[in-house]
């Protein structure tokens, strides 16, 4: 996301008229690697693959606010793996999470994850850091993240960046 991007989106969280209205999408990797022409498994595993196909986005809808930005995730896996569930992966499909608890009474009995070191957060963590400069030189910026963990490299609460 620009910086002129991100001034609009607090303009328009603050209430204020903003026109015309900025459009912003969610980008991330339920349509992204197919609509990049790459496999959604390439996608997930290689940072140049998951980068040039954010950047790819970015530069073919440069009107468009894209959040958070270059996005990096494991599809639905990411949070539940710090929980500790099982994650199964298939060459051109989003990956997903199996159970962990069996009923919604057992929620208290999950211990809260570290992001710096429990299941794929700290490889999203570290594909945001080993990217940070070549998102900033394609004039955009990391304005918020998945995580408020000790790697996080951009604040999570909006307007402190």
């Amino acid at each position: 996301m620009t910086n002129e991007q991100w001034e609009k989106l607090l303009a328009v969280i603050s209430g204020e008229i903003i026109d015309p209205l900025p459009v912003g999408f969610i980008i991330d990797s339920p349509w992204l690697p197919g609509w990049a022409g790459v496999s959604t498994l390439d996608y997930f595993t290689s940072e140049e693959i998951w980068f040039e196909a954010n950047l790819k986005a970015i530069r073919q809808f440069p009107d468009i606010m894209f959040l958070p930005g270059f996005w990096s995730e494991y599809g639905m896996c990411t949070e539940p793996s710090a929980f500790g569930a099982k994650c199964a992966w298939q060459e051109n499909e989003l990956p997903f999470a199996h159970k962990i608890i069996k009923d919604v009474s057992e929620i208290n009995d999950l211990a809260l994850p570290n992001p710096a070191v429990d299941g794929l957060c700290p490889f999203v963590l570290k594909r945001m850091q080993h990217n940070q400069s070549r998102i900033e030189q394609s004039g955009h910026a990391i304005k918020f993240a998945v995580s408020r963990g000790p790697l996080n490299i951009a604040s999570f609460l909006m307007g402190s960046t």
